[in-house]
């Protein structure tokens, strides 16, 4: 599909999760996935995108066409680890559909080094699954109350991202709704 066409179709299923508040739990990840993958698409002007079907072994997430060549990247989310994301909005659900005004979650705040941690974490698990071919990563970064930095500088990035930077061509970040490269062709450090 072109990134626009996948992004309206996409948002029309999350104004439909979002009647049903699932967009961030579990359920939702499918549509996060298609969001995300156009979104990227979009960003990066390509001329296609599509989602990748899952083949039992390990498949990245999602292929965009930029400038007649494909690219496959793998999307991951990092969160506050302390926080279990899926359960605080089943149980906002639950008390929605039971008639109480809706109540966005509470921010949990982070310590930079916690999730740095985390995002490590997140990149390891992502490496040892050995993808036949996988051009880059990109990370959607969840949490916007990072104790100390509102908008962490591109070096701190870098540093939390080191390890993937060796497995993947790329390396993008979603963070406070914008994209920026970590390393690679566009982010690459002399």
């Amino acid at each position: 599909m072109t990134p626009p066409d996948m992004l309206a179709l996409a948002s029309r299923v999350g104004h439909q999760l979002a009647s049903e508040c699932e967009i961030r739990s579990q359920r939702g990840k499918t549509f996060r996935e298609a969001f995300m993958a156009a979104s990227f698409a979009q960003h990066r002007h390509a001329e296609a995108v599509r989602l990748l079907p899952e083949t039992g072994k390990p498949t990245p997430d999602f292929e965009i066409r930029l400038h007649g060549v494909d690219l496959v990247f793998e999307n991951t989310e990092a969160d506050n680890p302390l926080v279990h994301r899926n359960t605080a909005y089943e149980t906002t659900c639950r008390q929605f559909e039971l008639g109480a005004p809706y109540v966005s979650p509470t921010p949990v705040m982070i310590a930079p080094d916690a999730y740095a941690a985390e995002i490590a974490r997140l990149i390891a698990k992502k490496c040892a699954k050995r993808y036949e071919r996988c051009d880059g990563l990109l990370i959607r970064s969840n949490t916007t109350w990072i104790e100390g930095l509102s908008d962490p500088p591109l070096a701190w990035w870098r540093e939390a991202c080191a390890q993937a930077a060796n497995h993947f061509d790329e390396v993008w970040v979603f963070h406070h709704r914008r994209f920026f490269a970590v390393s690679g062709p566009i982010g690459r450090v002399a």
